[in-house]
């Protein structure tokens, strides 16, 4: 019988809460002091960035804008977006933190992408908490030297999660009611993008459980009846990613759930993610994270246990 049967037998109503997997990647994050002949070139990246003044002020240009932070002035700038900074433009040193993040889950990023802003200081309730989780985060990194390892990783990593609870509190406090509402976007070209998401995510959850994992952007644009180009297209629009970068997240969340099962081998694994090449797999791994499959599950262990 299944276990979850009896609490389904004699139930009047009940609803299901979705699950919920997301992947929160905060890296280049640094904290650095300069004199006044510093300036950092225009320049784009893939990831979004967060950029604060802790003491002095900056002169800022992002997307053509110019902007003078001042000391706790926070800007937010998207990917893609050309950014420069042109230094103090004062005679006083400056002070300031940067770091970059991105995130797996399409309609945080969707928000994200949209939300019209890029200067986020002020006094509201969630600029205010992203505030404070930047706070925990930078003081952690500057006394990095000084704390146990160990607690100062948690202490980063707790206050990683209140960043991305404030992010998402800010969005939320940010996001049209009309989900279409954004400028230039169709509910059709919303549906689109929703649509190949889906197929790729049962894409990944169909490889988990039989091993074969279905075709990728070009099998699921000709079942949609579009060309795997405007798919493309239109899925970038919408979450500001290529449905191969997406793809590759589920892999690799996917991969990291099931490393963490010390009964599984790595080639059962590589086997149950579609891939018939268990070096090839190893290797794309050892892309993305920095470690072969073997490394990491040694990470996620109990301490004192042994695979």
């Amino acid at each position: 019988m299944n276990p979850i049967e009896p609490g389904i037998s004699n139930s009047l109503d009940g609803r299901m809460s979705p699950d919920i997997q997301v992947a929160f990647h905060i890296f280049a994050a640094h904290w650095r002091k300069v004199n006044l002949a510093w300036q950092y070139p225009g320049h784009t990246h893939p990831m979004f960035e967060i950029n604060i003044v802790l003491q002095g002020q900056q002169q800022m240009v992002v997307g053509g804008e110019t902007f003078v932070q001042r000391s706790g002035d926070i800007l937010f700038i998207r990917p893609g977006v050309k950014h420069a900074s042109l230094g103090s433009g004062t005679a006083a040193e400056m002070t300031y933190y940067c770091l970059h993040f991105d995130i797996d889950d399409l309609l945080l990023r969707r928000a994200l992408l949209a939300a019209d802003s890029i200067s986020l200081s002020g006094d509201a309730p969630e600029l205010r908490a992203i505030r404070e989780a930047l706070d925990v985060i930078i003081s952690s990194t500057i006394l990095s030297d000084s704390l146990d390892s160990h607690r100062n990783r948690m202490v980063t990593l707790h206050a990683s999660l209140q960043l991305l609870t404030a992010l998402s509190g800010w969005v939320l406090a940010e996001m049209p009611y009309s989900d279409s509402a954004q400028l230039g976007i169709t509910e059709n070209t919303v549906a689109l993008a929703s649509a190949v998401e889906g197929l790729l995510q049962a894409s990944v959850s169909t490889a988990a459980v039989t091993g074969e994992r279905g075709g990728g952007i070009e099998a699921i644009a000709a079942s949609l009846g579009y060309s795997p180009t405007h798919c493309n297209r239109v899925f970038r629009q919408i979450y500001g990613m290529s449905p191969r970068q997406y793809l590759s997240s589920l892999i690799i969340r996917q991969a990291k759930l099931l490393l963490m099962d010390n009964s599984l081998s790595v080639d059962y694994i590589a086997h149950r993610l579609g891939y018939r090449d268990i070096s090839h797999f190893s290797k794309q791994f050892k892309r993305w994270t920095g470690l072969p499959p073997m490394g990491y599950r040694q990470l996620t262990k109990e301490p004192g246990k042994s695979t």
